[in-house]
């Protein structure tokens, strides 16, 4: 049965900065089943299909779309139809339109499921617009939504549908809200130049410090290819546009929430006093799918020196003494100097080296090296002679061999004499054979995945191992939040009671809910960000939980060298 699924994020239906869309889904696909819906219309040299609709109930799908939780679907249900009839007159027939509404419980409501007597008039086909009963239900949150069409049968007649080519352009309509917006977690963001939040900014400032940055956390219920731009607009307090234009995109398409940037460099001679930030987003048909006036606001004022200052302290900096007398802010600070930590300087954070029997997740946004770091710190397991499985799910694992050999991390005589094992989950989904002994077929099947793992876990020899899952975010796209936590804990425990660590890397796309329970489950948490300060690149990182064992919990600076990995900084000369 073909599914339509539809889960969004954003804020709640009714909002007045929630748009309602018909948003058009093109009917393709061959006869054979499935059949599927796209965004974009039919390319001219797509080439008709017919169906004789009298025998065959057809039902289409939009396949791979994006887990988002308030997107609403409301009737009347619409399509646009190309038509005929085996008969020499005109005939009328009942045509069935359904839409339904599947939810994660297994329960089904039903939005619409309604039937229209149409006239089909004889000779060749020509499109019908057919209307259906409005739906007196919404789209429930992580539910499933099936499209279907069907005709009553017609004694001595036959209807055909035709669809596929730019000439013969069926498609259905669903009117949408919610299916486009910000996302929950840190929708829009207005931040100083080291690109931390910031609500003030000092009219005294000069470059870089006089430019305000803005971040939008978008999602979108069809994914990135859906969003036709996102237009950012800055009014100043004396209500003149300032700053228009669409904002620029930053980040992994594949992996939503989607990030989109602008700036504003200010002047001097700006208007003091409190600016409005307003923010549209328009989806591939150049519709508007959200627009809220006024996402946010910052103020300009003029700051003492002084106080500017102090205020402009680096995270990385240690003030010493900071003192207010007679209304004046004084202060003083010493200059921490860094020192190049090789890669082991890890162990000291964690207070030496992770035992057996710990499980850990590795925390981070995008860029922030994630990866590898997975990477780095199995090729120290296996040069101490640990069996290691590595688990690819974001990437083909010839490239992340390849990505390995270009930090010097060479792992084809580890692979050679079995201490690595690479399962590869990533192949089946690029919809590509894959080249490994061991590979999943789905990663939508939790249990299959379960079963591939377990059995490259000989317990002969995998004792003292290391499992590491690059990434669970895929796997959260697929699963159910309650399926991916009960998941972990299974695979976690089976690779603990060998007396070894299991490593998953996660996203910033996975739900919170489900984030806090990984944590939760963990032994340790190692958070990672990548972030911008002062116009360059910076990263950071921390192990923000470390059971039964002391270790350092602050922030430490590192950075990714081309042919080296990752490279600690350190606030003493021989960590």
């Amino acid at each position: 049965m073909a599914i339509l699924s539809l889960i969004a994020i954003g804020p709640a239906h009714g909002d007045s900065s929630i748009r309602v869309v018909d948003r058009k889904l093109f009917l393709t696909g061959s006869s054979t089943p499935p059949q599927s819906l796209a965004l974009s219309p039919i390319p001219p040299s797509g080439s008709v299909t017919a169906i004789n609709l009298t025998r065959t109930e057809l039902e289409f799908e939009y396949p791979n779309l994006i887990q988002t939780n308030t997107v609403t679907i409301s009737s009347p249900l619409s399509f646009s139809l190309w038509l005929n009839s085996t008969s020499q007159t005109a005939i009328t027939v009942d045509l069935t339109g359904a839409l339904h509404d599947k939810l994660s419980s297994g329960g089904d409501l039903t939005l619409t499921n309604s039937t229209l007597s149409v006239t089909i008039l004889p000779g060749p086909p020509r499109p019908y617009q057919l209307g259906f009963t409005e739906a007196d239900r919404s789209l429930a949150v992580y539910s499933t939504v099936l499209v279907g069409i069907k005709v009553a049968t017609t004694p001595g007649a036959n209807v055909t549908m035709y669809w596929g080519s730019k000439f013969t352009q069926s498609y259905t309509i669903l009117r949408l809200s919610g299916h486009q917006s910000l996302s929950p977690n840190t929708p829009f963001q207005v931040q100083d130049s080291s690109l931390h939040s910031s609500s003030t900014f000092d009219l005294n400032a000069t470059y870089p410090d006089n430019i305000v940055y803005f971040q939008a956390s978008v999602i979108s219920a069809f994914g990135f290819r859906d969003i036709a731009n996102v237009t950012l607009t800055v009014v100043d307090p004396l209500d003149r546009t300032v700053k228009t234009g669409p904002m620029n995109f930053h980040g992994d398409p594949n992996t939503p929430p989607y990030f989109y940037t602008s700036s504003w460099p200010y002047s001097s001679d700006a208007t003091a006093g409190t600016y409005v930030v307003s923010i549209v987003i328009a989806d591939d048909e150049n519709a508007t799918s959200f627009n809220l006036n006024g996402v946010a606001t910052f103020a300009l004022s003029r700051t003492s020196p002084i106080v500017r200052a102090a205020l402009n302290v680096l995270p990385y900096v240690g003030v010493t003494g900071v003192v207010i007398a007679g209304g004046t802010l004084y202060y003083r600070r010493r200059k921490m100097k860094s020192y190049f930590a090789p890669f082991d300087y890890f162990n000291t954070l964690t207070g030496g080296e992770l035992a057996g029997g710990t499980a850990v997740t590795i925390e981070g946004n995008t860029g922030s090296g994630k990866t590898m770091l997975a990477e780095q710190l199995m090729f120290e397991d296996l040069k101490r002679g640990k069996p290691c499985v590595f688990l690819a799910t974001g990437d083909f694992p010839s490239n992340v061999r390849a990505n390995m050999r270009s930090m010097g991390l060479d792992v084809t005589g580890y692979e050679q004499n079995g201490l690595l094992t690479f399962v590869d989950g990533y192949s089946a989904e690029a919809g590509q054979e894959s080249r490994e002994k061991i590979y999943v077929p789905s990663l939508g099947d939790l249990t299959t995945l379960g079963m591939k793992i377990s059995s490259s876990l000989p317990e002969d020899s995998f004792k003292g191992g290391s499992l590491y899952i690059d990434s669970l975010t895929p796997l959260a796209s697929k699963a159910k939040p309650e399926n991916l936590v009960s998941f972990v804990q299974s695979i976690g425990a089976r690779v603990k009671g060998l007396g070894g660590k299991a490593f998953f890397t996660l996203g910033p796309s996975v739900a919170p809910v489900v984030q806090k329970q990984l944590e939760e489950m963990a032994d340790c948490v190692v958070q990672m960000e990548a972030f911008e300060e002062g116009g360059a690149r910076k990263s950071r990182l921390r192990i923000s939980k470390l059971r039964s064992r002391r270790h350092q919990q602050g922030w430490v600076i590192y950075t990714i060298e081309d042919g080296k990995g990752i490279i600690f900084y350190s606030k003493n000369p021989k960590p």
